[in-house]
């Protein structure tokens, strides 16, 4: 089995050496490709050496070297990927031994099998990542996984619905021939790309589970995560919120009705989120009052949802059901 690891660079100079290194003792390594966004830092330069030194290392840049994000560079990654099986890793994480030997195993097996995901572990660079982390609200877990073996068709259900856990990208490998379907990351999410991606995955291909107790990579938290950059409650909310609202669509698209009804519940639950009104009069009802504003004024941005029954039939269950957090799940 040969694999092409997509690795997308910014602002990862202390990191990447590492990060390829921990790729280049795969014995299923057939290629590295590094995506360098126009970082501030010195990432250029290494990625450079990398390229130089080793033959599997590969250096690919936006065109003019233009920043895109990494979406666009995950993207380009896939486009110029020579092996039937890709696999991902973030500049400032890394591999662990054996990383693809169960994936190895499992596509041998299963004929059907369209990608494998794992376990991740984190790795705490020092107190002050650790601390921006948990100030970010992000989950204290050492270990990044699904609770329980959930069989492919029934997997992105799963996912959409949360409490099973989730997995990294870190921790997964296709064949490149899913992408025929699923399509490439959205270019315009500059968070969740990642997220939405994978869900679009599970829902067109067969993932299967591989090694959900041992980690196969290490995610590194550190204080210039990325996700765990500082924002305040309501553009997490809208942040998100952008991300089910391109995930549905696409599934309305694509005529995968199994999930729009699940979807457009994540929807109406970030738009009616109590975050949104954090610090106002919290009675029970001008919490209501305040929920069916918010619902309404989307439903303005965003008027075709409007004119769509599966938003007034999961509204329905929505206020039936008078969910007490207000909160949507965390999905992947």
């Amino acid at each position: 089995m040969q694999v092409s690891i997509i690795i997308p660079v910014y602002n990862a100079a202390a990191y990447v050496r590492e990060a390829v290194e921990s790729a280049l003792i795969q014995p299923e390594t057939g290629e590295i490709l590094l995506i360098e966004d126009n970082s501030p830092d010195d990432s250029l330069r290494i990625c450079q050496e990398l390229a130089a030194k080793y033959d599997k290392v590969k250096l690919l840049r936006h065109p003019n070297g233009e920043n895109r994000g990494p979406g666009a560079s995950r993207n380009l990654g896939m486009r110029n990927a020579r092996s039937p099986i890709l696999a991902f890793l973030d500049a400032d994480d890394y591999y662990l031994p054996g990383r693809f030997k169960l994936d190895k195993e499992i596509y041998a097996e299963n004929p059907l099998c369209d990608g494998v995901y794992h376990a991740i572990g984190m790795h705490i660079e020092d107190s002050e990542g650790l601390e921006r982390w948990n100030s970010a609200g992000k989950p204290p877990d050492m270990i990044k996984t699904m609770t329980v073996e959930i069989p492919p068709e029934v997997l992105a259900k799963t996912l959409l619905q949360g409490g099973s856990g989730y997995f990294h990208i870190d921790s997964l490998s296709i064949r490149k021939s899913v992408l025929e379907i699923a399509g490439l990351m959205r270019e315009d999410l500059r968070l969740h790309q990642d997220t939405e991606w994978m869900l679009r995955v599970a829902m067109t291909a067969h993932l299967y589970p591989g090694n959900l107790d041992e980690p196969v990579a290490s995610w590194r938290v550190h204080p210039q995560n990325r996700i765990s950059a500082p924002r305040n409650s309501l553009r997490k909310l809208n942040d998100r919120l952008r991300m089910w609202e391109g995930l549905y669509d696409w599934c309305r698209q694509k005529g995968l009705e199994q999930y729009r009804s699940t979807i457009m519940l994540r929807m109406i639950e970030n738009a009616a989120s109590k975050q949104r009104f954090e610090g106002k009069d919290n009675s029970k009802v001008h919490r209501r009052l305040l929920r069916v504003r918010y619902i309404v004024d989307w439903l303005i941005h965003h008027p075709r949802y409007a004119l769509d029954c599966c938003f007034w039939q999961t509204l329905g269950e929505f206020t039936s059901a008078q969910p007490t957090t207000g909160q949507e799940s965390e999905g992947l």
